[in-house]
């Protein structure tokens, strides 16, 4: 045993396999359903006449006020809310498209030299 040459250490061959994983692409939420809103410009020249019409078109009447620069507000806040949305759907859309595209495979024929 005193004389004896250790065991040799076993060979390790590191490999590097690429693995492609199959990433199922999700089905789109279903559209978004909006409804129509009405807007009536009220002035105290036009009150009267407005309140009279509302009233018998709709019964009940209930203000709720906003301001013209508010209003602007509730504009630009729409647009922001596209932007994103459009921005959101360009990122799923490379996604979709990029997710399980697999590289080009080597050319396995013979190359000559």
């Amino acid at each position: 045993m005193f004389g004896s040459k250790p065991a040799p250490e076993p060979i390790v061959v590191t490999k590097t396999e690429l693995v492609y994983r199959e990433i199922p692409i999700q089905s789109r939420p279903k559209p978004v359903t909006l409804y129509n809103i009405e807007f009536y410009a009220v002035t105290k020249e036009n009150l009267e006449a407005f309140l009279e019409r509302f009233e018998k078109e709709n019964g009940d009447v209930v203000f709720f006020a906003i301001s013209v620069p508010d209003y602007e507000n509730i504009a630009l806040n729409m647009g922001e809310l596209r932007r994103f949305i459009e921005s959101q759907n360009a990122i799923i859309l490379y996604y979709e498209e990029n997710v399980n595209k697999k590289p080009n495979e080597p050319n396995t024929e013979n190359e000559s030299e």
